[in-house]
Order: structure tokens, then sequence, then C-alpha cells
């Protein structure tokens, strides 16, 4: 045999052993893998906890002990509770575990896999998850709990009565339990993520509201042995506050808004001299009533009375039905018509009527509409003007003593013995409104000066709500 032929025999043999010798690797490689599929994994969890070359059975039973025996921390914020298993029912399911695992390993028998063996890499990472049980009610209990612990809930706005101001309220922050309740369960399948953070939503501070100034208010008045109308209105939004603001009261002086409404939707300027002497009269003073009826008597064409009805009818044709005069200042009262009906309004009808005559300035509102005739912008321009330029001078500084700037209050006030009023219209740097007030202690007298501090200080609520600082 030639040198050629046994080097060609000799390389054959070589190759038919090479390949055996693959062969039997192969084979050897595949028992061991399918022999590794009754154990875990290096780079697999059980429950969110590694157990490598363990068996299927043992990994599995001792993933029930560390699920059932370790707590869940919950974290709310930075404070921490422990919630015990036991306290929801929980149980750990090992039947279906090992059938869930059983499963996993052995679909992680494809050929990729056992090609990773080949080269002595392990199977890709896996988590396997526990399947447990647990009382849904149980748990939402637990959450409430923690709740009531430790949720803050959003503080309104306080009244603060030494400064009349309304203290700002403080934010506060509300467990939100049924988005919880996912992580908390993820957190229970898993032996090494114990920690949750519970979902803890915001609570914004409330804004402050007229409800709000109303509180202010009534803790203001508390002190005071009597009832108590009061109207406010947002010019720019419409917003009102009605505390008792569609009672009806004496309206007094009050009424004489009314009736100088009456008097520029009868007269065009110049008035007859009469008119503009007794109605300057009139507005310069609270007290005396003859003005008053002077003026009601050239709006009667000579009879008081007429005057008085004819302010009603307007004052009913703008849609203010309990604001009436059914007779003059000085007429003495019959036994069954009583002051309060005989010369009456309310909180919220005087409120309106001012702020008619602010839209009429405007170029807008029911007195363009209801006496398209009578009304311009202009006019009622004058009209303001007139009121501002002959406030009273009997009565104390009342709604105009609780704004820093008198000149930006337009009031008129009134009532009787019982009842005190003030109406005022404010055009403030935070915004216009009204402001009307009224109070009464039924059968027993009511001086100014006794009541002015509330006035001043229901005024001084009212600016520092619209005009924050």
């Amino acid at each position: 045999m030639s040198l050629y032929r046994r080097r060609q025999t000799s390389s054959r043999q070589w190759q038919v052993i090479g390949v055996l010798a693959v062969v039997s690797y192969v084979l050897v490689q595949f028992v061991t893998f399918q022999l590794s599929l009754g154990r875990v994994p290096a780079t697999w969890t059980i429950g969110g906890q590694a157990y490598p070359d363990q068996s299927i059975d043992a990994a599995v039973a001792q993933v029930q002990i560390d699920l059932q025996d370790r707590p869940v921390r919950l974290h709310y914020l930075s404070d921490t509770v422990e919630l015990q298993p036991a306290v929801i029912s929980y149980t750990v399911d090992v039947t279906e575990t090992m059938r869930v695992a059983r499963e996993a390993r052995y679909q992680s028998a494809a050929l990729t896999d056992f090609i990773r063996h080949l080269f002595f890499q392990p199977p890709a990472p896996r988590a396997v998850p526990a399947v447990i049980g647990y009382s849904d009610e149980r748990l939402r209990a637990e959450l409430a709990a923690v709740a009531t612990r430790f949720d803050r809930p959003v503080q309104p706005p306080q009244p603060i009565t030494s400064t009349m101001t309304l203290q700002a309220g403080q934010p506060g922050y509300q467990l939100n339990i049924v988005a919880s309740i996912e992580p908390i369960e993820t957190a229970l399948q898993s032996a090494a993520g114990r920690d949750v953070d519970l979902i803890v939503d915001d609570q914004a501070v409330p804004p402050i509201t007229l409800d709000q100034l109303s509180r202010l208010f009534q803790a203001r008045l508390i002190t005071f042995d009597g009832t108590v109308g009061i109207f406010v209105k947002d010019l720019r939004t419409g917003e009102e506050l009605n505390l008792n603001a569609n009672v009806a009261y004496a309206g007094g002086g009050v009424l004489k808004l009314p009736m100088l409404i009456e008097a520029y939707r009868q007269y065009e300027p110049p008035w007859p001299a009469a008119l503009t002497q007794w109605m300057t009269a009139t507005l310069r003073t609270e007290a005396g009533t003859a003005p008053a009826d002077e003026v009601l008597t050239i709006l009667g064409n000579g009879d008081a009375a007429a005057g008085a009805k004819k302010v009603t009818a307007s004052m009913t044709a703008l849609g203010l039905k309990t604001t009436l005069m059914s007779q003059p200042f000085t007429q003495p009262v019959s036994s069954t018509l009583p002051i309060d009906t005989a010369l009456q309004t309310t909180p919220a009808e005087i409120g309106v009527l001012l702020e008619m005559v602010y839209q009429c300035k405007a170029g807008g509102g029911a007195l363009l509409v209801a006496f398209a005739d009578a009304f311009t912008p202009e006019k009622c321009a004058a009209l303001l003007d007139e009121l501002a330029q002959y406030s009273p001078v009997d009565v104390p500084s009342l709604l105009r003593g609780g704004v820093p700037d008198a000149n930006e209050v337009i009031h008129r006030p009134g009532g009787n013995a019982s009842t005190r009023a003030d109406a005022a219209l404010v055009t403030s740097p935070g915004g216009d409104y009204v402001l009307v007030v009224f109070l009464n202690a039924p059968g027993r007298e009511l001086n100014w000066t006794g009541v002015n501090p509330i006035f001043n200080d229901l005024a001084k609520a009212t600016y520092n709500y619209f005009n924050p600082k």
C-alpha cells in the first residue's frame, strides 16, 4: 500500500472518530438537558425568587413558605405599614404553581435552548409567577384602615375675624385604594419584591369662594342678636352670595335709590329746580323724610302717594316685585299696613338694582331694556355720580368704612329704628362688586353708631375677598 493510501485511510478514520465524538457529546448533552428540565435554571425565578438548580417541587414548596411568611411593606409617602398575608386570607396554590413552572420548563425544551445548553449557556431569563389567592374584601378593608390613619383631608380657607380675612386653605392627599391594589397584588406574587409604594393622590388647595366669605360673615355676626340679610354680587362673573337676601326689610332711606332712578326715568337733565333742590336734600340726609316726600310729590305730579306708586311700578317693570312704596315716608302707618310692608325691599333686589345702573353705565342691562327711551349710558353715569357726590352726612362710615379708599364706594344707607341697612357699589382693583347689608333687631332700637363696626367689618371682609394680599 502506498504512502498516499495509508494517509487517506488514517484521515477517514479520524473523521469517523470526530463524528462519533460529536454525536456522543450531543447525545450526552441531550440526556443532561432533558434531566435538567426537572430543575430550576439559575436564570429563572419562581414567585420573584431564584432557586438555582433546585427541583421544581422543592422550589415551589419554598416559594409557598417565603410568600406566606413575609409581610408586604406598604409605603404611604414617608410612613410604612406591614401587611401580613394571613390578614387577607392569603394562600399559595402549590399545585397550580407547580403546573405553571413545569409547563414553562418543558416549553423551554426548544431547539434554541438546547443549542444554548450545548455551548454551556443557561436558558434565557424567565419569571414564573406564583399562583396566589386572597380576599379582595379584606385587602380593601386593610387599605381603608391605612387611609383613615394617614390621609390628610383638604383644609378649606378658614375665617379670621380678627383681620376679617380668609386664611388660605391647605392641600391634602388621599390613598387611591383602587389604583393601589394592582401593585400590591404584584408584590404578593413575589418573595423578593415585597415593598409597595401606595398610590396617593394629591388634592389641591381649594379656591376661596363666596361660600367661605359667607362663613366669615357668619363668624363675625355670631354675637349680633338679631336677623341679618346680606347680598354680594361679583360684577365680573355674576356669582352671588345670598345670606337671607330675599327676606323683605323696612327700606327707609335705601328706597331713595329707586326714587332717584324714577326721577331719571321721568326727566332729562337739566332737572326742574325744585326736583334738584329736594333730591339733593334727600340724598344728603338719612334722618329727614320731608325732602323725600317733596321728591315723591314732584314725581307724582303734585301727589306724593302717586309718586310712590310710580316708583313701585318702575321697580315692578324691572322685575323687582318686593321693592315697593305703598305710601310716602311721612304718612302715618295704619294698623293694617305695617311699615315693613309700606316701604320695603330686600337685600337681593336693592343689590340687583345697583347692578342694573352699573350695567347701564357700561351700555347694557335691564334699565336699557325696560326703559329704552328713558335711559342712556350717560344718564346712568350721571346717576352714579350724583349718588357718590351727595352721600348722607348724618350717618357713620358704614360700608365705606371697610374699604381703604372711600372714593371707590357709592352707597345708600337706610332702614328704620329697628332696621339699619346700607347698599354699596364698590369699584376695586381686584374687581367690582355689590354689597348690601340689612341688620334687624325686632322689638328694640338699633343706632347707627352701635352697628357701624359690623358694617365696617363686613365691608372689609368683602374687600379682602376681592383684593387678597
